[in-house]
């Protein structure tokens, strides 16, 4: 028993450099991954979704657009900031959609740099080979159908860096520039995808300011809620409540089947198992969504107590830990939001519908906020700790293999359809090869846009067929997509 007593500590005695090697060694082979397989199975052939955003560009393109972009509705949520950056890049790169995959990559390292950052602010200390855990969560390829399948930074790996961001700014010290630029970020999370799961949170952080703090702290909460108030009210004009997915009901019948399929979500980040059994599924699912809901509780606590805002532990009476709770508080709140809004929208499609890659973004904040609470207490919770490093490092055989089979699938169904229609540009024909073709069975003739639209993109020479446009990386290495997609 004293042996296993001491395994949890082990992480912490490795010596200094050691640690930083391994992190560093780490962070390189997490980046080359992601970067590596967004290079390779991201292809510039529009898809999906993806035929809903560029549509606003038939007619042109022009800098009073971006405004547009920015409001522009997408589902139930809107596009925000990152369709008013992409906007114009996609104009001038000719509708380049493989540029938003590249651009994603780079967003998405750059919000796992900003919760390492956060990690050295709220619990100060030197790095640790718990550390890892923050690296892995957040520099995984589990986001690989935002990025590689139908492409969208607004959907959530935009809105994951503007929350990291507004996590790091809300411990600048009191001031105009803290205020200004939380104000921008509050705006931006509202419009952005869906980013605006982190504005409930963000309120209840900003009231209870304002209950506890005073003088300028106090008034810079009031008008940090102002502007939640008005970001909201702008998002509410002419705002529309869709939910892109057949058969949605108001309510459900059994109100567990949304329980069941939050479960489901974290389930699947947590394992990234396509197809696990129920008797596995469950148990870790509730466990996360467990310890998501104790660490919001345990931080709401800790932000309504007397004296400090802290409980009575012994080892919680540091002077930063008002900020560490409230940006758990915050961080959590957004990834519970989230999954309830998406459990609400697509509990009718099956818990199936939970293992989608594109929901795992926004699992990642609170996951980091339950890493950044366990290491603050790490005196009595290493043990917890090292189940959740050895976790996240048992996660990467999964991840890797179910990102690198669903984006070649998809990369290969988009090129092997384009290479049918070149020759005739024949939009049914194409459509109805690749569907004979296709080795499981997916393939929907709505996910290729419509003939109109390819014709306009010949004409243009934009899209695949600008110069350089159908150079593809993934034609390098398969450069016969259609025996790619055959295989099941």
């Amino acid at each position: 028993m004293s042996r296993w007593r001491a395994l949890p500590s082990l992480p912490e005695r490795v010596p200094a450099r050691w640690v930083h090697a391994i992190l560093l060694l780490l962070g390189v082979l997490l980046a080359a991954r992601l970067i590596g397989l967004t290079w390779l199975m991201s292809v510039n052939v529009p898809f999906s979704d993806q035929w809903a955003v560029l549509r606003s560009l038939e007619d042109g393109f022009q800098w009073s657009d971006v405004l547009t972009a920015f409001r522009w509705q997408h589902g139930p949520h809107r596009q925000g900031l990152s369709f008013a950056f992409m906007l114009p890049a996609y104009h001038f790169s000719h509708w380049s959609v493989r540029l938003d995959s590249l651009v994603m990559v780079v967003e998405q390292l750059v919000a796992g740099l900003l919760v390492l950052r956060l990690r050295r602010q709220l619990v100060p200390g030197p790095w640790s080979l718990w550390d890892a855990i923050l690296l892995l969560v957040f520099w995984g390829v589990c986001t690989f159908e935002t990025m590689t399948v139908a492409p969208n930074a607004s959907h959530s790996i935009f809105p994951l860096l503007l929350l990291m961001l507004a996590a790091n700014v809300w411990l600048w010290p009191l001031g105009l520039a803290r205020l200004a630029v939380l104000s921008v970020l509050i705006l931006g999370l509202t419009f952005t995808g869906f980013g605006i799961t982190a504005i409930p949170a963000i309120v209840v952080v900003l009231l209870l300011q304002v209950w506890r703090a005073d003088g300028a702290g106090r008034w810079q909460a009031m008008f940090l809620l102002a502007a939640s108030a008005v970001s909201m009210g702008l998002f509410l004009q002419d705002y529309h409540f869709v939910v892109a997915a057949d058969g949605f009901e108001a309510m459900q019948p059994n109100p567990l089947d949304y329980l069941h399929f939050m479960v489901a979500m974290f389930s699947h980040f947590t394992l990234m198992l396509h197809r696990a059994p129920r008797w596995l599924l469950y148990p870790v699912g509730a466990l996360v969504l467990g310890a998501l809901v104790i660490g919001a509780l345990r931080s709401l606590k800790a932000l309504t107590a007397p004296g400090t805002g802290v409980d009575a532990d012994a080892d919680a009476q540091a002077p930063g830990d008002r900020r560490l709770f409230e940006i758990c508080l915050i961080l959590i709140g957004c990834s519970l939001a989230f999954a309830l809004l998406t459990a609400y929208g697509r509990v009718q499609l099956g818990v199936a519908a939970a293992t989608a890659s594109r929901y795992t973004a926004l699992m990642m904040p609170g996951v980091a906020a339950v890493v950044l609470l366990l290491m603050r207490f790490r005196q009595r919770m290493a043990p917890v700790l090292l189940v959740v490093l050895l976790l996240f490092t048992v996660r990467l055989v999964p991840e890797t293999r179910q990102a690198w089979l669903q984006s070649r699938y998809y990369a290969s169904m988009k090129l092997c359809w384009l290479e049918n229609y070149r020759p005739s540009r024949d939009f049914d024909a194409a459509s109805e090869r690749v569907k004979a073709l296709d080795g499981f069975k997916t393939f929907q003739e709505v996910w290729m846009g419509e003939p109109g639209t390819w014709q306009m993109l010949a004409e243009q020479a934009s899209g695949p067929f600008a110069a350089g446009g159908d150079d593809s990386p993934f034609l390098k290495v398969y450069p016969h997509p259609c025996e790619v997609l055959q295989a099941p």
